[in-house]
């Protein structure tokens, strides 16, 4: 997860991760089975929270009751523990991370007190940062190497289960002098090894996906489409974020694995995955993604210095479209501890001006990943607020940044396609999920600020069947019946940028057989099917937060897995469910060059999906304070555009060739006279 500096006076760091870390991934996942009163409850709110809850519920007897206490107990570590690495974090330097100069040696995890290189800037909001540092308690307490107390154990394996935290920088403890590359060594420490290794099926090799095509996709109302044929398209997506990791027993508390030999370097959180000197690894990742049925993948880091020629081509003709970051780890992040203006208007030592660094790299994204018609959309911020109370605060930057990257857009719209933005959010649950979406696809200024698309990381279904009071499975009485409900009228494509609960039945542990089946996949082209427009699975590769479908070449120490890649039971499973639901062709039929069309006139909605404007005040404020925001309410105004950001490579715009159509249908946003 990426970690964001708080600009605010007198400068403090606060962790405002892209993603969610572990711990409070658990708690949102298990947010729907739990009590009102048990529901997750804003990080500065927890000073008065009693440490004697974890106690009763680690010692708790099995059963349900202290199933649900333990569950209750889970979300309130995961809150305190980003309420107190903000405390902690004051204490270092503004502008870096806690736990910055892990990349440089790992063993300093444990050494919670060491200072941090002052030339390691802060992270963004960020791409699915795996740095979940000082907020992730499950990685830090063992990256100390602290053994547990017997009554903890339990309730620290379940910690692990649930880690959404990705920073493989947080959890090494190599041993190694010399980390200052990109790519080091992955093999984990003497003692950190699994203590035997169970035998993996062998498999046969992976077939050759069929080749695919990509025309551009559009949006029209709340639905995506196919530009040249006018089908509804739906993205069935697969998170793709390999660090190259391999089974730490330390960092994955269970399992029966032993580290094998990696045939490709560890990647540090900062790394483009999609360079072409690892084009050996993403090609079969991405064959194995179009196997899957899916038609999607979506990246979390960037470097637009780079050529991404070979990656995005080789996509293309397997039929898959690119999800693309434009917030960065290293260079190029959004603050997101640092209420608006400061997240975009902020000047940082030894960095400088944090809106002209994001807003320049995020176009040089822009123009670069414009020319492919498999760039899907462009992700403008990820999970503001998930460590950081303050990102409610800096929702203005997200919409300055959208506002200014489709002025960058319509400035070169005879020459570059206008491809969608879309925010993606942390599943935070009602009363305000449905809220934040309104406000970032709302037009505070004007069109440019409001996002084309809405999306969330949904992590909540966890169970294969939701029944109601007569026992009947009941779509209504699962986590995503509330869902549903919100956003039954949401005028935007409404996308789950990431799903795929690893919790209670779909709970596992190395060598990974059975574990998640997908049942919420139907649901998608069912309940949702005039709601949602895709999903993304997270996510392809085994990290030391176990979500993966496949183990990365010498994960493991089995033959089967030795220079090649092991397809695990989800993948499989989640390959059934892919090639079995397909998007309805009932609303087929758009127009892409027709501003006025709309899915209704292909077939009746049972919802009109127009625009309802933006949240009022009271609603806004009522949110601020639920939240114990220390700023007043600052939804209404936008940070102005940063200078600088057209310099250089950016002074003039890309010349690609644009199909008349989509000319046409960019003209449906921006004046064309």
């Amino acid at each position: 997860r990426t970690g964001a500096p708080s600009l605010s006076s007198p400068p403090q760091l606060v962790l405002g991760l892209g993603g969610q870390h572990g711990s409070q991934r658990v708690a949102h996942a298990t947010a729907a089975r739990l009590p009102a009163a048990a529901s997750l409850s804003g990080a500065g709110d927890l000073a008065a929270a009693s440490l004697d809850h974890d106690d009763e519920c680690a010692a708790a007897a099995d059963g349900e009751a202290s199933e649900a206490c333990a569950l209750a107990a889970l979300q309130l570590r995961a809150s305190r523990k980003a309420h107190e690495a903000a405390q902690a974090a004051s204490k270092h330097p503004a502008g870096l991370p806690p736990g910055a100069d892990d990349e440089e040696d790992d063993d300093d995890d444990a050494d919670e007190g060491d200072e941090l290189p002052s030339e390691a800037p802060a992270s963004d909001d960020g791409e699915k940062e795996e740095e979940s540092k000082d907020v992730d308690e499950g990685k830090k307490d063992d990256g100390e190497g602290k053994k547990e107390e017997d009554e903890d154990k339990k309730e620290d394996d379940k910690d692990t289960k649930g880690k959404k935290g990705e920073d493989d920088d947080d959890d090494d403890d190599d041993d190694e002098d010399d980390h200052k590359e990109e790519q080091h060594s992955n093999r984990p420490a003497a003692g950190g090894q699994g203590g035997r290794q169970d035998p993996l099926k062998k498999q046969a090799p992976m077939p050759k996906a069929k080749k695919g095509s990509t025309n551009p996709i559009v949006i029209k109302s709340n639905f995506l489409y196919d530009s040249k044929t006018g089908s509804r398209f739906f993205a069935k997506g697969v998170a793709y974020n390999p660090r190259n990791q391999v089974f730490d027993l330390r960092l994955m508390k269970e399992g029966n694995c032993t580290p094998g030999e990696p045939v490709a370097p560890k990647l540090s959180y900062a790394a483009d995955p999609t360079a072409e000197d690892l084009e050996g690894t993403w090609k079969e990742a991405l064959n194995a993604i179009a196997n899957l049925g899916a038609n999607t993948v979506r990246l979390y880091n960037i470097n637009p210095e780079l050529s991404h020629k070979k990656f995005m081509d080789y996509a293309a003709s397997l039929g898959l479209y690119v999800i693309i970051p434009l917030t960065r780890h290293d260079w190029g992040f959004l603050p997101a501890g640092s209420p608006a203006p400061l997240c975009y208007t902020q000047d940082i030592d030894e960095y400088g001006n944090v809106g002209t660094n994001l807003l320049t790299s995020a176009k040089l994204i822009v123009k670069e990943f414009s020319q492919y018609d498999n760039t899907l959309l462009f992700t403008v911020a990820n999970e503001l607020t998930i460590a950081d109370v303050n990102g409610y605060a800096a929702f203005p930057c997200v919409k300055a940044l959208t506002r200014d990257i489709h002025q960058y857009q319509a400035q070169c719209k005879d020459s570059m396609r206008r491809v969608p933005l879309i925010y993606a959010d942390m599943d935070m649950g009602p009363p305000y999920r449905e809220l934040v979406g309104r406000y970032l696809a709302c037009e505070v200024e004007s069109e440019d600020d409001a996002v084309d698309a809405y999306g969330l990381n949904v992590y909540s279904w966890c169970d294969t069947e939701y029944p109601d009071e007569t026992g009947k499975n009941n779509f209504m009485y699962s986590p995503y019946g509330p869902i549903k409900t919100e956003f039954e009228s949401f005028a935007k494509p409404l996308i789950f940028t990431e799903f795929g609960c690893t919790l209670g039945e779909f709970m596992t542990s190395c060598p990974y057989n059975g574990g998640r089946t997908w049942p919420d996949v139907k649901t998608f082209f069912q309940d949702f099917k005039e709601i949602v427009s895709g999903a993304v699975a997270f996510e392809f590769s085994m990290e030391d937060n176990q979500y993966g479908l496949a183990l990365t070449p010498g994960f493991t120490s089995d033959p089967n897995n030795d220079g090649k890649f092991y397809y695990l039971d989800a993948y499989y499973a989640l390959q059934k469910q892919f090639t079995k639901y397909s998007v309805s062709s009932e609303w087929d039929g758009a127009k892409a060059s027709d501003c006025a069309w709309t899915p209704s006139k292909a077939a009746k909605l049972a919802k009109s999906h127009k625009s309802v404007g933006c949240p009022n005040k009271k609603e806004v404020a009522k949110l601020f304070d639920a939240k114990g925001l220390p700023v007043a309410p600052n939804w209404d105004t936008l940070p102005p555009t940063p200078k600088g950001a057209d310099q250089d490579l950016l002074e003039h715009c890309p010349v690609y060739e644009v199909a008349p159509e989509l000319k046409k249908e960019g003209c449906c946003h921006y004046s064309c006279k």
